[in-house]
């Protein structure tokens, strides 16, 4: 009988008990309609249900305690429906019943419900325990309007459910459940003492200042309210509305203080670029990494999978004083999903993407092109006129395509590039637990194709993750976090670089590839229809990374308060990269003597050669920690002590081999056998820290706020004697609104704050303190003997010790009318010890410069300041109801000014980079065009000027134009100005997020690689000067741009762009299905979305994207992509 089954089954109706509602369907009507023809006769129960159970093809569950099947009975049906023989049989015995699927359950109370718990460990039968059903509404306090997707929980488990459009909502609840949690982002978190009722309704209050809401800081967690330094936080359900493959590009726009820039977006390498309140340094600007507690950890942020992300905050003040010596540029800590307490829940997201370039320049035609060619030669040989290298018939043979072979007008974006590249995401995760053992396991995939036609680039990922936690004792806990990573990366032996270079020089007066399928020389022998596949071989780059931590904590049970937890984390990196570059051939056609000639390209000298390195990189990190809470009345503190200790090690080994015979043998052992065909390298690396850390928070009443924090870190990075530095911080604060004289309806939280404090940065080349060799020269000692020669590379210094940088912050933070924040800071920093070299002030006669022509002795010395100030705030606003929205947006001016770096002496003040902003350009000051003789006979101007060139200003008012006349530039390459809007919104099922990014105040230099070596933009190639257009906007063309007077030979402002922009960096509509269609289905959510990245830009900049940083423009474009997806609970 069914009541007798094994534990799989009971499992399975578990399941499905406990996520549907019962009642009849469809199906369940149809079991009930079936004949039934039985004869009993002083039977048992148990026998009769049997005989039905065969005839209907119907299974009864019962409990055998809550029914009496021993009982004999008589029942007689001929031809009767099985419900009418079941009123029969049931209704004398006061047996209820119930029909789910091909299961029909009795239960001993008919107006109760069943659902199946366990089975008694002394029987085999099933247990099953009486249910209820509650039911209610959901409303707003003050509006009365209703919410919906409130979450409704029984407390202690992770069953629950969530309101529908209308706020209603209905519960299926054990009999002993005594309380039911109500929680909606923006209102207080609610619970209800169920006791007899069976219709609860809730009105809910807007949540004013969230006094118990946490965010993750160094070494910890802390109250919001309570916090006195600067840390912003983001969600991971917000993140994941921003599905990227490279994490980093998910967080522009939605910090204040942080400047994110996506400079490329090649498959495997298109994160982005990220600084805390712009560039402070003339050396390392790196922001520190902190995942789950481990700084530096091996693998950083961008390939973490975007579903399994907690948080991510950023320490943006001396708060980064807890992290010391790596502190300096500010840290990104991130918090990795944990288990929850119930039964397993099962998430599964997926989405299919489209990407393709957000600009790619629009380049000049073959008949433009042929036309600039033959102006190029004019103004080069003015008597030879106008037709020098092309004939006006043949101009006109690239027009109308004629003659594609000989006269073709090749479109090489088109003829390399496809339209979009597919890319894809998968991610697969189950949580639950128990009272004491909780989980988070996570898979993953990802895959990226590159832009090339036929091409070989593409990325593929695939990781795990492993959360797990345990409660040993009451006191005793220890937790497990494993995770791994598989990189696979693929690459034509051509960098991206090259094969941009190759797309928007190439000529399109060159066939790409002929009609016989013979690809052309394109231009200098590089065919980017060619370059991006496989002929010149393969760039295979796999990278396994994997992470684990272990930790454990234990109360003290003798003090109140007393605790001490640790980690022990160990990471680990093998990188392996294997280059086979092999020969392969081009053509280019003799359209005299109608033939093909080939030309070898790829390899070296013909043959093919292979270049392969592995490097195996690791890293430990263990701490202590001694913690102590005391709330004693309206005094509350918490401090702690630590001890923290790392390793980092790396060992590199390459080699590289030419002259292979054959191309079907790569491996080192195949090339070549003479000693030149080889070519061996290795190089290792160990550092240390140890560090001695502390922080004391004390508040009274929440209301007056202080902290303390103070590192003690050594290194090996630095010699003996200078190995340890102390980074101290104090931060304040005084939340106004809780004093008793400023109560008021319409500020209801208002908090002021300061905070100061020294951090470091080691994040430099070690073994300085040592004079640095190589193997540079061989020399003749002797009967002619040669003899391996030693360089001195590099001078040592003794002295280098820590850059250090001083921190201040002066913030406010309020919440007003209840559902508008706000936050303004103003911040200083104050850069000292910076490791420069001191080799513009001291003369080339000395020695010791430039001795050998490749780089100076002279070492790095801790003489660069830097300063930077400003201010960064942000404002936001909440709305709940049916249409529920929330909308911040965030502004940080950051501006950094150079105190000190070594300058040529005698260096003109506006020449200087001190007093300046960082990274700076100088240059010549464009001001016009000649246009006339009359312009060019009475302005200063270069040797060799002619119409149509720039005028360039005479800065210095001497006659003439000198590089005494280069200025220093307003803005550098990293934005003074960035800006951001986050919107969020929500109608019933629907919902819709965006996120604007933006930036100004910064410049972007590009010159493009043009003339007779390369094609033009069709910007400069139609708006050019010529004799025939004597009002371009354009300089005239010349041979080549970068060594011509109006680009590379006299830099200058013409090709300075304002790299303002405002993007929408992310956008998506969601659809979650009804939870009455799911019901259906066993699942619990189904949500489908379309989600665009980088999808429209407004920027002033004309052929490039403003977020590159190539001088030439020649890289790989970053992408917009267009996403369909879903996420799936079960």
């Amino acid at each position: 009988m069914f009541s007798r089954t094994k534990s799989s089954g009971r499992v399975a109706l578990a399941m499905v008990f406990t996520s549907f509602s019962y009642g009849f369907d469809t199906k369940a009507q149809e079991f009930l309609n079936k004949s039934i023809t039985i004869k009993a006769v002083n039977i048992k129960l148990r026998d009769v249900l049997e005989k039905i159970e065969q005839q209907a093809q119907v299974k009864f569950v019962y409990s055998s305690k809550a029914i009496k099947a021993d009982r004999k009975l008589n029942i007689t049906s001929s031809e009767q429906r099985l419900s009418e023989v079941l009123e029969a049989l049931l209704k004398p015995m006061n047996v209820g019943y119930k029909v789910l699927g091909g299961q029909i359950i009795l239960n001993a109370n008919p107006s109760l419900s069943v659902s199946l718990i366990n089975e008694d460990p002394n029987t085999s039968d099933i247990l099953v325990k009486e249910e209820r059903t509650i039911t209610g509404k959901v409303v707003d306090t003050e509006k009365g309007e209703p919410l919906p997707g409130v979450n409704i929980s029984i407390k202690g488990t992770q069953r629950g459910t969530s309101t529908d459009s209308n706020g209603k909502y209905s519960i299926t609840i054990p009999d002993d459940a005594e309380t039911l949690v109500f929680s909606f982002v923006g209102y207080d978190r609610q619970e209800q003492i169920i006791g007899k009722r069976i219709v609860i309704d809730v009105s809910m209050k807007v949540d004013v200042r969230s006094l118990e809401e946490v965010v993750v800081v160094g070494y910890g967690t802390q109250k919001k309210v309570t916090l006195t330094g600067s840390v912003s936080e983001v969600k991971g359900s917000e993140i994941v509305k921003s599905p990227q493959p490279n994490l980093s590009n998910s967080l522009a726009g939605r910090f204040s203080g942080f400047v994110a820039n996506n400079r490329g977006g090649e498959p495997g390498y298109d994160g982005s670029s990220y600084t805390v309140r712009g560039f402070a340094s003339t050396g390392n600007n790196d922001v520190l990494i902190v995942v789950d507690g481990v700084p530096g950890q091996i693998g950083g942020l961008e390939r973490l999978d975007p579903n399994d992300v907690e948080s991510i905050s950023i320490l943006k003040d001396a708060s980064a004083a807890v992290y010391g010596s790596r502190a300096a540029n500010g840290v990104i800590l991130v918090t990795t999903k944990k288990g929850g307490k119930g039964k397993p829940t099962i998430s599964y997201s997926f989405n299919q993407g489209l990407s393709s370039p957000t600009r790619l320049p629009k380049l000049a035609d073959a008949a433009t092109y042929a036309t600039i060619l033959n102006e190029i030669d004019y103004y080069n040989n003015p008597a030879g006129g106008m037709n020098q290298y092309y004939s006006a018939d043949e101009i006109t043979k690239f027009s109308n395509g004629s003659d594609p072979i000989n006269y073709p007008n090749t479109n090489w974006q088109k003829e390399a590039l496809k339209s979009v590249a597919l890319q894809n995401q998968h991610s697969l995760s189950i949580n639950g637990g128990t009272d004491n053992t909780k989980y988070y396991l996570s898979l993953g995939t990802i895959y990226q194709d590159g832009l090339y036609r036929n091409g070989v680039t593409q990325y593929k990922q695939y990781n795990f993750r492993s959360n797990v936690e345990a409660n040993i004792t009451d006191n005793f806990k220890v937790s497990l976090s494993l995770a791994g990573r598989q990189e696979d990366r693929q690459y034509p032996t051509s960098s991206a670089g090259n094969v941009f270079r190759s797309i928007y020089r190439a000529y399109p007066t060159v066939v790409s590839v002929y009609p016989n399928g013979l690809p052309s020389t394109g231009v200098e022998n590089n065919n980017p229809v060619v370059l991006g596949t496989s002929a010149g071989g393969i760039n295979l780059n796999p990278t396994t990374v994997f992470n684990g931590i272990l930790r454990a904590s234990y109360k003290l049970p003798f003090v109140k308060g007393l605790s001490i937890d640790g980690l022990y984390s160990a990471d680990r990196s093998y990188n392996f990269s294997k280059s086979f570059s092999t020969p392969y051939p081009l053509y280019s056609y003799d359209k005299n003597n109608n033939v093909y000639n080939r030309v070898i390209t790829g390899g070296s000298a013909g043959a093919a050669t292979l270049s392969q390195d592995e490097t195996n990189t690791s890293s430990m990190v263990q701490n202590i920690k001694l913690n102590y809470e005391l709330h004693a009345g309206k005094h509350n503190l918490s401090t702690f002590v630590a001890y923290e200790q790392s390793k980092n090690s790396q060992q590199r080994f390459g080699a590289s081999r030419i002259n292979y015979p054959t191309v079907s043998t790569p491996e080192l052992s195949q090339g070549g056998a003479a000693a030149t065909d080889k070519n061996n390298y290795g190089s290792s690396y160990n550092f240390t820290r140890k560090s001695y850390i502390s922080r004391i928070a004390y508040n009274f009443n929440e209301k007056y706020l202080a902290e303390v924090q103070m590192r003690v870190d050594g290194s090996s990075i630095f010699p003996e004697g200078k190995q340890y530095g102390f980074f101290p911080s104090l931060s304040v604060g005084w939340r106004v609104s809780e004093e008793p004289w400023f109560k008021t309806e319409k500020v209801n939280d208002l908090k002021l704050r300061a905070s100061y404090g020294s951090l470091g940065n080691d994040n430099v080349g070690q073994f300085q303190y040592y004079n640095n060799y190589s193997f540079n020269n061989n020399y003749v000692i002797g009967a002619n003997t040669i003899h391996s020669g030693i360089d001195l590379t590099k001078l040592a210094n003794p002295d280098i010790t820590w850059e250090t940088a001083k921190k201040m912050d002066l913030g406010l933070n309020t919440t007003v009318f209840k559902n508008i924040t706000l936050e303004f800071i103003y911040f200083q920093q104050q850069r000292s010890n910076i490791l420069a070299t001191r080799n513009a002030s001291i003369p080339n006669v000395s020695g010791i410069v430039n001795p050998y022509g490749s780089g100076t002795l002279v070492p790095d010395e801790n003489i660069g300041k830097v300063n930077n100030s400003g201010f960064e705030t942000s404002l936001g606003y909440s709305h709940a109801g049916e249409f529920r929205y929330n909308i911040s947006a965030n502004f940080t001016y950051a501006k950094s000014k150079v105190i000190f770096i070594d300058e040529a002496a005698g260096a003109l003040d506006y020449q200087r980079q001190t007093g300046r902003p960082l990274y700076t350009y100088q240059l010549y000051k464009s001001i016009g065009i000649f246009r006339t003789q009359a312009e060019l006979d009475t302005y200063p101007h270069v040797a060799g000027a002619q119409l149509g060139d720039l005028i360039l200003e005479d800065y210095n008012k001497d006659g003439k134009i000198t590089a005494d006349d280069q200025t220093r530039t307003e803005y550098g390459n990293v934005p003074q100005i960035t800006y951001g809007v986050v919107f969020n919104a929500g109608y019933k099922n629907f919902d819709f997020s965006c996120v604007l990014s933006g930036q100004t105040n910064v410049s972007q230099y590009v010159l493009p690689e043009s003339g007779q070596v390369g094609n033009f933009y069709s910007s400069w190639a139609d708006n050019r000067w010529s004799p025939s257009n004597p009002n371009g906007t354009y300089p005239r063309v010349d041979t080549r741009a970068s060594s011509s007077i109006n680009g590379g030979l006299y830099n200058n402002t013409f090709w300075l762009n304002d790299a303002s922009f405002v993007r929408l960096k992310n956008v998506e509509v969601g659809f979650t299905l009804p939870k009455t269609f799911l019901s259906s289905i066993k699942l619990q959510q189904v949500r489908i979305y379309a989600n665009a990245f980088n999808l429209l830009t407004l920027t002033g900049v004309k052929d490039y994207d403003p977020e590159g940083n190539s001088s030439s423009g020649q890289f790989y474009p970053q992408q917009r992509i267009i996403n369909l997806g879903v996420n799936v609970k079960f």
